[in-house]
């Protein structure tokens, strides 16, 4: 979807002409707080999100006739004249009378259009996740023992065909690979320093992308997880490199296997057409509401900085040891085997010491309410950290497509 569609409502009793400057300033001012484009139609259309314009009172049983034809959510758009909202109001009390779904955005041109805004991506992440096709390569690591997801759930209810590949064909892939100096080359000049890493982590660290990346185009994934310690026990290679350059490249690619991360780094893709960070969760302090994440893979795009280090657990191939800049973010997660659990939160990206027991990529978070149950009622280990606020649109995400 690439733009939004209104349909103005106006009471016969009015003058028609008498409120053609009104329709024409609000839609006018509507279109100059978004970048989409905004088009008064007669008809709506299946390839538009539609959003009616209540511009006077009156038009109740009007718009109810129309909306019985029309998919949710219903969006009413409201101004403060002409009993606008009070019709708006009528209106939507009788659709969720119904059983039906909508809002009513009302306020300024900058709300309303942030509104609409919200409604868009989630329209456009909801076609975009439907039919999709999701690699999972290997099964999940033993150590996941609440992170799996119902394939029957992924193909009735999301219409996503989940695609298994046995992880000897990545293995024997990688083994085949070869990487370019050119590419070599681009990865140690970005970096600040390289550590422990030797120049053949290095090179086979881009082994490992180039057959990971071969299955990804071979099957069309729109998104994957791998079982990426199995690279680490019989190739003595990491795949953090590899998962963090698919991510820059706009293929969401999560670690160890893990269907409700891949997802919850999906779905984040989906609604803000950004990567993310798929994490640990390795310290709580409910007191100060902060939380610490670490892991050892990291889309470079997300870094002010970044070193090369081996992995982690291992000391083997390489890590990313990154810096994340300061600023706004959120902090989610979906959870249960029909990802119908959700933990999200807002908070700050804060500057803080690193450790040397952790995951090389840490962050710390100063999350804006309650963390008490990352502890008391945990979805599971790994969340995603998405930069910008975004909780709102998550949870309305998520109770219109997921929740039970």
């Amino acid at each position: 979807m690439e733009g939004i569609d209104v349909l103005v409502f106006a009471s016969s009793l009015h003058d028609e002409e008498a409120l053609a400057p009104l329709r024409r300033r609000l839609l006018a001012d509507l279109q100059a707080a978004t970048a989409h484009p905004i088009s008064e139609v007669k008809h709506a259309s299946s390839q538009r999100m539609t959003a009616l314009l209540i511009l006077t009172g009156g038009v109740e049983r009007d718009v109810l006739k129309l909306v019985s034809r029309m998919p949710p959510p219903i969006l009413l758009l409201a101004h403060p004249g002409n009993n606008s909202l009070p019709a708006a109001l009528e209106i939507l009390a009788r659709v969720q009378r119904d059983g039906g779904e909508g809002r009513v955005l009302f306020g300024s041109p900058d709300v309303i259009a942030r509104g609409l805004e919200q409604e868009l991506a989630i329209a456009t992440a909801w076609d975009a996740l439907r039919f999709s096709r999701i690699g999972l390569i290997g099964e999940p690591s033993e150590w996941l023992v609440a992170s799996d997801v119902d394939p029957a759930f992924l193909k009735g209810r999301l219409a996503i065909e989940l695609v298994t590949v046995p992880i000897d064909e990545l293995v024997r892939r990688v083994a085949a690979a070869s990487a370019s100096r050119k590419d070599v080359a681009r990865w140690k000049r970005g970096a600040v320093d390289v550590l422990e890493a030797s120049a053949d982590d290095l090179r086979e660290s881009i082994e490992v992308y180039e057959g990971l990346r071969s299955l990804v185009d071979e099957h069309w994934f729109n998104a994957c997880t791998v079982r990426c310690f199995d690279l680490v026990e019989r190739l003595k290679r990491t795949g953090c490199y590899a998962l963090a350059r698919l991510n820059d490249e706009n293929v969401p690619s999560g670690c160890e296997g893990d269907m409700q991360a891949m997802m919850s780094l999906y779905i984040a893709f989906l609604l803000s057409n950004q990567t993310s960070f798929m994490a640990n969760v390795t310290a709580v302090d409910p007191d100060a509401r902060v939380i610490d994440l670490a892991h050892c893979t990291c889309a470079l795009s997300l870094l002010m900085r970044y070193s090369i280090r081996t992995h982690f657990e291992s000391g083997l191939g390489t890590g990313i040891v990154g810096t994340m800049e300061p600023g706004p973010c959120t902090v989610f997660r979906l959870g249960g085997e029909r990802l119908d659990q959700l933990f999200a939160r807002e908070g700050t990206i804060q500057k803080a010491a690193p450790v040397e027991n952790a995951c090389r990529t840490q962050v710390r978070v100063a999350l804006e309410d309650p963390v008490e149950d990352l502890l008391a009622r945990p979805l599971g280990n790994h969340h995603i950290l998405l930069r910008g606020h975004h909780r709102a649109t998550i949870e309305r995400f998520f109770s219109r497509f997921l929740a039970t």
